[in-house]
């Protein structure tokens, strides 16, 4: 095995665990959302079906507008705290994965040294400008005011039926919409701070490690932005730094950087300087 096989082996792991995030999330989200989109779903139904809005939706209507807030302010607590244990794990494992991966290629006697990371900053560092955090709360202010405006079709039955139902269905989208960039934002922020990992263990071994190879994850969903820099090798410099793009370049990005390590001869060379 080389060491890109070692490190596409390591990012299959990776993806894998998106996947498990993702799910934890889900779960979480259905369990506190599941009620009350049923209830919406069954106004939806009988303003399709042409009957009226019973007294007892009614009511409910209202009741679960005043929990609407509550509800989502749930929701984000236990995305916020999923994201955050899955994001701190992922760091500490690509950390101990790509150092242990370095060494298993490297002569005899050498290791490659693991760097001091500040994890929780890691995590905390914003995508194009915008922490993961303030992306959720985001997301989540359209969301709360479909779904509200759906629940007053119920309460307050001013508005035709041709609105109402536009109104209703826009609030049930809009819960498909928000749970869709929840997982937009876990796939994402997981590569970022695997990515940013695997760069500081690139940075702390520089005397080991020359350069940086560019390599997409090659399947029917990969992009054309990514597609052209597969392979590209970006040279690192003095401080361990290299001109290659920040990863993820884009929502849902599942490319990275791959070490390419000095020859043996030059190894043991700049490890005795």
């Amino acid at each position: 095995m080389s060491l890109v096989s070692a490190t596409l082996a390591h990012r299959r792991w990776l993806i894998g665990y998106e996947n498990g995030a993702v799910n934890a999330i889900t779960r979480a989200y259905q369990k506190r959302i599941r009620a009350l989109l049923g209830r919406l779903e069954a106004i939806e139904q009988r303003i399709a079906d042409g009957q009226p809005i019973t007294p007892a939706m009614e009511a409910q209507a209202a009741r679960d507008r005043l929990r609407l807030r509550s509800t989502y302010k749930r929701i984000r607590t236990d995305i916020t705290s999923t994201l955050q244990t899955r994001l701190d794990t992922a760091v500490e494992t690509e950390l101990r994965v790509s150092a242990r991966n370095i060494s298993a290629f490297l002569p005899d006697g050498i290791t490659a040294r693991a760097p001091a990371v500040d994890i929780r900053q890691l995590v905390t560092n914003p995508t194009q400008g915008i922490s993961w955090l303030a992306r959720i709360d985001a997301s989540l202010i359209p969301t709360i005011q479909n779904f509200d405006a759906a629940l007053v079709v119920a309460v307050d039955r001013g508005a035709s039926m041709d609105d109402a139902a536009r109104l209703v269905s826009a609030g049930i989208n809009a819960v498909g919409k928000h749970q869709r960039a929840i997982y937009r934002i876990v796939r994402t922020e997981i590569q970022r701070v695997s990515n940013e990992a695997a760069q500081a263990t690139y940075r702390e071994n520089r005397d080991v490690i020359r350069a940086v190879r560019y390599l997409a994850t090659l399947d029917d969903r990969t992009c054309k932005i990514c597609m052209p820099l597969n392979k590209v090798v970006y040279e690192m410099d003095e401080g361990g730094f290299h001109a290659g793009i920040a990863l993820p370049q884009h929502p849902n990005c599942r490319c990275f950087y791959a070490p390419v390590t000095y020859s043996v001869s030059e190894i043991l060379q700049r490890r005795r300087s």
